[in-house]
């Protein structure tokens, strides 16, 4: 339900409602399809850590490439979320997209579409080779956007 109140981090006593809409798949395969930063989260005993990455998507995954280390070792067979967002602080807007899943590495798969992933341009902005390919395999994608705009 959307929460009426007033502008009052601007100084406005503008009545202003918010709005939080759930976004579709679809919608959220879009935004995912329309960036190439985003934040992976695994989870090292018992502790969530998030790191920035960029990635690519094909179809409903999400792909980045890593060094050995904690990504690598935490995201392979163990759970994983990645998101991404947009703010917009002045309006008080935004969306997320989240996607949760299995991390997978598929650096040596030699199944057809993990070739085909690896032979796609997925340049590291990181310092390092990035050698190793990891997947969000079985993902479960949701999204959520926040509007906020004057009665």
């Amino acid at each position: 339900m959307p929460a009426a109140g007033h502008d009052s981090w601007s100084g406005s006593s503008i009545p202003t409602v918010n709005t939080l809409e759930v976004l579709p798949e679809d919608k959220c395969l879009e935004l995912l399809g329309c960036r190439s930063v985003g934040c992976i989260a695994v989870v090292r005993d018992n502790q969530p850590l998030i790191f920035p990455v960029n990635y690519i998507l094909e179809g409903r995954t999400v792909v980045f490439r890593t060094d050995p280390g904690t990504k690598l070792t935490w995201a392979t067979h163990g759970h994983v979320a990645f998101e991404i967002e947009s703010i917009d602080l002045f309006y008080r807007e935004g969306w997320s997209v989240l996607v949760q899943g299995i991390g997978e590495e598929i650096t040596d798969a030699p199944d057809t579409w993990s070739e085909h992933i690896r032979a796609r341009e997925l340049v590291p902005w990181g310092g390092g080779a990035k050698d190793h390919w990891v997947a969000i395999a079985s993902p479960v994608i949701s999204g959520r956007r926040i509007t906020h705009r004057a009665l």
